[in-house]
C-alpha cells in the first residue's frame, strides 16, 4: 500500500491510501472473471438455470469428477488433471482453464448432487410396509 496526500479544492490535505495489485492477484481475478463469464453464458447443463450475476456463479459446479468410478458420468472425466478452482487461484493460463472445462458440463448444486447419487433399492415388501405403516399412524391423528 502506498500512502499519498493530496490536496482537495478547499486547500485541505487528505490522506488517502492506494493499493497495488501484484500480477498474481489481477491473474486470479481475470480467471474468476473468466469462469464466471463461462458460466454466465451456459448455465447448468441439465437443467438450465443461468446466474445472472457473478455471485450467482457459485450455484454452479464443473462436472468432470469420476475419480476411478463407473459409471456414465465418470467416463468423460477421465482426462481429469486438476480442479478448476485450483487452477483460477493459482494464477493459470486461460488456456489451460479453458482445456481443463471442456472436459465436463457446469451443473448447478442440486442437479449435480442428484446426478452422483444412486437410486434407492427398495424391495416391494419394504415399501408396502413403510405405507401401511404410515396410514395408521395418520389415521391415529385423525381420530384423536
Amino acid at each position: 500500500m502506498n500512502n499519498v496526500s493530496k490536496s482537495n479544492t478547499n486547500g485541505v490535505t487528505v490522506q488517502m491510501t492506494t493499493t497495488t495489485h501484484t500480477s498474481m492477484q489481477r491473474r486470479c481475478r481475470r480467471n474468476e472473471l473468466f469462469v464466471n463469464s463461462l458460466k454466465m453464458q451456459s448455465g447448468c447443463s441439465l437443467c438450465q438455470m443461468k446466474p445472472m450475476t457473478e455471485a450467482e456463479c457459485r450455484l454452479l459446479d464443473l462436472n468432470h469428477d469420476g475419480g476411478g468410478r463407473v459409471g456414465q458420468w465418470a467416463e468423460k472425466s477421465a482426462g481429469k488433471t486438476a480442479d478448476v478452482a485450483r487452477l483460477v487461484w493459482s494464477g493459470a493460463s486461460l488456456q489451460r482453464i479453458a482445456d481443463e472445462i471442456a472436459k465436463g458440463d457446469f451443473l448447478c448444486k442440486n442437479c449435480h448432487c442428484m446426478e452422483h447419487t444412486d437410486p434407492p433399492i427398495r424391495l416391494i415388501e419394504t415399501e408396502a410396509y413403510a405405507k401401511k405403516e404410515i396410514e395408521n399412524f395418520l389415521g391415529k391423528i385423525v381420530t384423536e
